[in-house]
């Protein structure tokens, strides 16, 4: 499959916003008031960063139905879980061993029955009652129950059924979290009448419009690369791509205003994931580019590793030398957010890769 690189920026940009929304959130929350003057962004402003995880979860439908193949030729559902498995669980455990060796310092604590859990892929699918060191994992266990799911129904079932009830589940879900919360989407611990998962449900939703995009891209991929648009139509379309992003990387970011009703964010997301494959304004053109295939292939491995970073500051800097920290808010967040980086990119090269390309020379090997 031909890489989508300006989709790998649209990762990036989901990365960046939870990293930042979990590290000066933290702050924010455990600190008074006052301690917010010193710094220009702070977690209110950046309340809606934790809707990037229904872009990933929009992105992860996407590359599934892109690369899943018709039911004929589909894998068996073990070898998919497999694969899956062999992708995501080797930074997890890279990520619990940390947690266990920072234990012994008593920067952190480390929950044995909670990680145990969270190895299993329980933490996002209402199981789990309480948070583990990798909270955020729930993110992964919930997209790969929604993923199996889907692999399920399209491998054993007529496409247009299993289609319709795809569609089905995205309107269901989406109208019972926007009901539920309120208009807003969050909260993936919660769960209502002992089955609707909120996690769940906003994997059942995000993962089912990827899955309709990436459908759809599939059959018009040829047409679209056809297309040439004249000078007009090209700026309405870089018109529509900046308001798109700036709208996002705005809300996910740089503005405090919540959305009484936050579909809103699923429709621009939908959006601008649907213009970059189109790859016909300016913007989605000089977004094309390896530089984000570069900053993409870390956006896992930083968002697996970035919270370890942020408990052990909580527990150590911020914990012990509030006053320091209070009088040097600027080398607090770059230090802080240097070390973050630096742990992600770290992780990548010493583990997520390697391992990714032992199982690639493992299977070529087969072949």
């Amino acid at each position: 499959m031909e890489k989508l690189k300006n989709i790998e920026f649209l990762r990036a940009i989901g990365c960046i916003s939870i990293v930042l929304m979990h590290f000066l959130g933290y702050l924010s929350s455990k600190f008074p008031l006052a301690w917010n003057c010193n710094y220009l962004l702070t977690g209110h402003n950046l309340a809606n960063g934790n809707k990037a995880v229904d872009l990933f979860f929009i992105l992860s439908g996407l590359f599934f139905a892109l690369k899943i193949a018709p039911a004929p030729k589909m894998p068996s559902l073990f070898d998919f879980v497999k694969k899956k498995v062999l992708r995501l669980w080797p930074v997890l455990i890279w990520c619990i061993f940390l947690y266990f060796i920072i234990s012994f310092t008593g920067a952190v604590k480390f929950s044995l029955l909670s990680n145990i859990i969270t190895f299993l892929a329980l933490n996002g699918n209402g199981i789990a009652l309480s948070s583990s060191n990798i909270n955020i994992f729930w993110y992964v266990s919930a997209m790969l129950w929604v993923l199996i799911l889907y692999f399920y129904l399209l491998k054993h079932f007529d496409k247009k059924i299993v289609n319709l009830t795809i569609a089905l589940l995205i309107y269901f879900s989406y109208v019972f979290l926007l009901h539920a919360f309120n208009g807003y989407i969050c909260n993936h611990l919660k769960t209502f009448c002992y089955v609707f998962n909120v996690g769940i449900l906003r994997a059942l939703g995000g993962i089912g419009v990827g899955y309709f995009i990436g459908e759809w891209y599939k059959k018009n991929a040829n047409t679209i690369k056809n297309i040439k648009l004249s000078v007009k139509n090209t700026i309405i379309v870089t018109i529509l791509e900046c308001g798109c992003l700036f709208f996002i990387i705005k809300n996910l970011i740089f503005h405090k205003l919540r959305f009484h009703n936050q579909i809103i964010f699923i429709i621009f997301f939908a959006a601008i994931i649907i213009l970059f494959l189109i790859n016909k304004g300016l913007i989605s053109k000089a977004l094309n580019n390896d530089f984000n295939v570069f900053l993409g292939k870390y956006t896992y491995s930083i968002y697996m590793t970035h919270y370890i970073i942020i408990d052990v500051l909580a527990g150590t800097v911020w914990q012990n030398r509030m006053e320091f920290v209070f009088a040097h808010p600027a080398l607090n967040i770059t230090a802080g957010l240097s070390a973050i980086l630096f742990l992600g990119v770290l992780t990548y090269h010493c583990v997520e890769k390697p391992v990714s390309d032992y199982v690639l020379k493992k299977q070529a090997a087969k072949s």
